[in-house]
């Protein structure tokens, strides 16, 4: 058998270090070809990507950031209270002619619902230029001042409430706020904006106006909150009536009941303590005393008079040389005030004469002389 080498080609050219034919010149010369060649395709590379980036960064800049194709058309904006449009585009910071792509929508809808008197907000937005906002404001039901007696439509510290005890401070006049009732007796300083109250007698309040909004016989108007215990509450018609914190629904019904069985007495209610179950102590308003109405004059007589007739075949006066001075027509007669038609007085009745009784004369009685028929 012929004896086989155990190495490859290629295993042997591996093993050999130095070419002893290869001169060093040569070498050299392939490893600085070899450099240039890798330092030219680096620099290639190089400048393609520096191509790529600048021409991708300006075709966006031209292509997409400033092209009017993606600007922000004219916001839809919805709300059901009372802030105005540019109120809310300016807090949501949303413009006309603004990139879509920089509208940032979280940011945006966490602006809004900072804002006390706003409950919920929806930012959305449509490719390529729409943007769409909903605002779902808190509804106050109720005034809320410091002093008893301030007008809180002019006042600078009244503040407003909702249902659920949060405390906002108005940004426009609606006309419905004028017929809120108003709670007082309250510490209007400690109140932060956008916050909750949670003291137990103002969650009471709430809940009385709450439940009583729908009653048209009984209208709170003003709640006092002096005493924690108990809310005396002032109606449309003065009357003061005092409610227990607890169990508002079964005093309301007290009172409704009450309402009734007074209505057909038409007395007005001064007070009322709502707070015992039975017995219920009310006070009444004096009647207002009737003045009597003095009796109106009767109404002034017309008199009528006829002017006088002229008589139609009347010949008219001859003409003479010598005029004469027409004649003074007599003045006309002065008209006497019309007089008061007499009332009819009572005649008395005439005593009649008592009945003359004829007796015959008495012979001999009362006569001095007799009379014959000679003479």
């Amino acid at each position: 058998m012929k004896n086989k080498r155990i190495s490859t080609k290629s295993q042997r050219e591996k093993q050999h270090l130095i070419e002893v034919g290869i001169r060093a010149d040569k070498e050299r010369e392939r490893r600085i070809r070899a450099a240039f060649r890798f330092c030219g395709k680096a620099i290639c590379c190089g400048a393609l990507m520096a191509g790529l980036w600048f021409g991708g960064r300006e075709g966006w800049r031209r292509w997409v950031w400033q092209n009017p194709y993606f600007f922000v058309g004219v916001p839809e904006v919805t709300t059901d209270g009372t802030l105005t449009r540019e109120q809310i585009l300016g807090t949501a910071d949303i413009v006309s002619g603004r990139n879509i792509l920089t509208v940032d929508l979280d940011k945006s809808r966490a602006a809004l619902e900072k804002l006390p008197q706003v409950e919920h907000a929806e930012v959305s937005k449509t490719f390529p230029r729409k943007v769409a906002i909903s605002v779902t404001e808190r509804h106050p039901i109720a005034w809320v001042i410091a002093k008893k007696g301030d007008d809180p439509l002019t006042s600078g510290t009244s503040l407003l409430i909702d249902a659920q005890g949060t405390v906002m401070r108005s940004r426009g006049y609606l006309p419905q706020y004028a017929n809120l009732p108003v709670i007082s007796g309250v510490e209007t300083e400690n109140f932060v904006l956008g916050k909750r109250v949670n003291s137990f007698a103002m969650v009471a309040a709430l809940e009385l106006v709450t439940l009583n909004a729908e009653n048209t016989r009984f209208q709170i108007r003003h709640i006092d909150l002096a005493k924690s215990c108990r809310l005396v509450v002032t109606d449309q018609r003065r009357a003061q009536i005092t409610f227990g914190v607890q169990k508002l629904d079964a005093q309301l019904a007290r009172l409704n009941q009450l309402l009734e069985v007074n209505e057909p007495t038409h007395q007005e209610i001064h007070t009322v303590n709502l707070i015992p179950e039975r017995y219920v102590p009310v006070t009444f308003y004096p009647p207002e005393p009737v003045t009597p109405t003095p009796p109106s004059d009767p109404p002034p007589a017309v008199v009528e008079v006829n002017p006088p007739k002229v008589r139609m075949d009347a010949k008219p006066p001859k003409l003479d040389g010598k005029a004469k001075p027409p004649k003074s027509t007599p003045p006309p007669a002065r008209r006497e005030p019309a007089r008061p038609p007499k009332l009819p007085t009572t005649v008395k009745p005439k005593p009649e004469p008592a009945p003359v009784v004829s007796t015959p004369p008495t012979p001999g009685v009362g006569l001095k002389k007799k009379f014959t028929l000679d003479e």
